[in-house]
């Protein structure tokens, strides 16, 4: 489908390619630690690409964000709190700039729906905050924060498909707070995004995407951002 409003969660979605959950507040079982999703659909199909680093350009990771309730959490605010987390929080603790700018996060003036179809479409990555995601995370109400990547695309130069666009999915008891707890949320879905998994059943080397920050039980890195091997993992995974 060409109109990505369709995979909103207002609408039932035509295709689901990955669905990668970060359990919440539970005790989970033997957690992972940093390692790149087996399927190349889950990692988005931009960040094989340099950039200039300068200005939003065709290879660059565009990002919108949207709140589903703006009494609770503001459209600007959502937007100004997963820029500061993904883009300002300084050098080794944010995705932005890593592997020479091969990611390199932009976001958008306005929210996500405000756009036309035509314009929304080139927007890699939709963020939205909401009470409740488990229609598209499964679980219980206002359990889960997800990750859905769609819109597959052929890499010519790695030689398998990847994914155009990537949709984070935030509940405001813990991705969706405005606080390190949902920064590390953020962090931890968008190295989802980027394609890195949850459970092999070890620890080391110590990562957010095990971490008990966000539900999981490795406490090895207790930090809202990523590890240095989480880094690493993703720079491996851009080849």
């Amino acid at each position: 489908m060409s109109d990505r409003r369709a995979r909103l969660p207002a609408w039932v979605p035509a295709v689901w390619l990955a669905v990668l959950v970060a359990a919440l507040l539970v005790p989970a079982g033997p957690a992972a630690a940093s390692h790149p999703n087996p399927s190349s659909q889950r990692h988005l199909h931009n960040m094989h690409f340099a950039t200039a680093g300068s200005t939003a350009g065709t290879y660059d990771e565009q990002f919108c964000v949207e709140s589903r309730d703006t009494s609770k959490v503001s459209h600007a605010a959502a937007r100004s709190f997963v820029n500061q987390t993904l883009t300002q929080m300084g050098s080794g603790r944010v995705w932005d700039g890593l592997g020479e700018w091969r990611i390199d996060l932009w976001p958008t003036d306005s929210h996500c729906s405000s756009y036309p179809a035509a314009t929304r479409n080139t927007i890699e990555i939709e963020v939205h905050y909401a009470w409740d995601w488990s229609g598209r995370c499964g679980g219980p109400a206002n359990y889960y924060n997800c990750v859905v990547h769609d819109n597959p695309v052929w890499n010519a130069t790695h030689g398998h498909y990847d994914s155009r666009w990537a949709y984070v999915y935030l509940v405001f008891s813990s991705g969706g707070r405005l606080d390190n707890t949902g920064r590390a949320f953020i962090n931890h879905e968008f190295g989802h995004v980027f394609g890195l998994t949850d459970d092999n059943g070890v620890c080391n080397p110590p990562s957010l995407m095990h971490s008990t920050i966000v539900g999981y039980g490795c406490g090895n890195w207790t930090n809202w951002y990523p590890s240095p091997s989480d880094f690493q993992s993703v720079r491996n995974l851009m080849g």
